[in-house]
């Protein structure tokens, strides 16, 4: 008996370490310039786990010997490959072509400004069965897919009007530390596709966005000359998922006798994007593994289409004559 149990456990040994999966380094670059790729998104498809590099393009991905991965930058197309001994710890993105929307050419005497906003909306409503609905927000954990890519909708109706800036409101995650709310934040900008979903990116880089405080976050758009197409124009928020900027949480379970309480530490990254119910603003997010955009936008009946979204607010610059 004594034999089988040392047979057993040499075959456990053996095991663990058989298929155990190292952290692997890789350096992302652009391949035209060589140009370090801050805080590109890395994905093991075979193994769940999602990462981003740090702020010199170097990330450190769970992997092993035959596991699918993705690299993904804005701005530059996304490259796919399975991992072997031979595979190349640097890795070249190149860039997309045709990522700018045209531009429109129009001979303006008077530019106007419009504030665009939904940030005196209700964080809760009075559901039908009279109980109280909640919507705190955008937040992002290490789960076995998790949504790293949220997105808001601005359908301001204007022509030609131009994105002057974009603020929305960090705060506190709300178990998590204040210093939370310090983890970069990629935003980048994308066109409405025919699905009402984000279709095409509009610029050539995303922005790198380092929070200071909580409150209000204001966005100096002007440089870009974002001119909001027709369909309107979608902001996305990606925040930096790698160990520098995780904390964790203990969040208390029931097993299936919901007798016993098990505390389970979920990994988490950055703040809290507040969040409030709202007309139009809609949501959306990004599943990485089926690499497709979702509708989050739900709409509250009896509440007249008050759905949740983030707290936001947009200045537009268009043209009177």
């Amino acid at each position: 008996m004594n034999k089988i149990i040392a047979q057993f456990f040499l075959f456990v040994f053996y095991l663990f370490f058989a298929f155990q999966i190292n952290a692997q380094q890789f350096k992302i670059i652009a391949a035209e310039d060589g140009a370090a790729l801050p805080f590109a998104t890395l994905i093991n498809y075979t193994h769940p786990n999602l990462v981003s590099a740090n702020v010199n393009g170097m990330a450190q991905l769970a992997a092993k010997v035959g596991d699918s991965i993705a690299v993904s930058y804005v701005g530059f197309k996304n490259t796919s490959f399975i991992y072997n001994s031979n595979t190349d710890e640097t890795i070249r993105l190149f860039k997309e072509t045709g990522v700018l929307p045209p531009i429109t050419v129009i001979n303006c005497k008077k530019m106007k400004q419009l504030k665009y906003s939904n940030k005196d909306s209700v964080h809760f409503r009075i559901m039908e069965n009279g109980n109280k609905s909640y919507f705190g927000g955008v937040m992002w954990n290490n789960g076995p897919w998790n949504n790293p890519q949220w997105a808001v909708r601005l359908n301001p109706e204007k022509e030609n009007a131009i994105l002057k800036n974009f603020s929305f409101w960090l705060e506190k995650p709300y178990a998590g530390p204040k210093s939370a709310i310090a983890a970069p934040l990629i935003i980048s900008f994308y066109d409405v596709a025919d699905s009402a979903l984000p279709g095409n990116v509009l610029i050539e880089s995303p922005i790198i966005y380092f929070p200071q405080k909580t409150g209000k976050q204001t966005l100096n758009l002007d440089s870009l000359h974002l001119r909001i197409p027709p369909n309107g124009i979608y902001v996305s928020f990606q925040c930096v998922m790698n160990e520098e900027y995780a904390w964790t949480e203990i969040v208390k379970w029931k097993d299936s006798t919901y007798q016993i309480s098990k505390d389970t530490i979920f990994k988490r990254y950055g703040g809290r994007i507040d969040g409030v119910y709202t007309r139009n603003f809609d949501l959306a997010w990004f599943n990485p593994i089926k690499n497709k955009w979702n509708s989050w936008t739900r709409k509250l009946n009896g509440n007249n289409d008050l759905h949740g979204s983030i707290k936001c607010e947009a200045v537009l610059k268009y043209c009177v004559d």
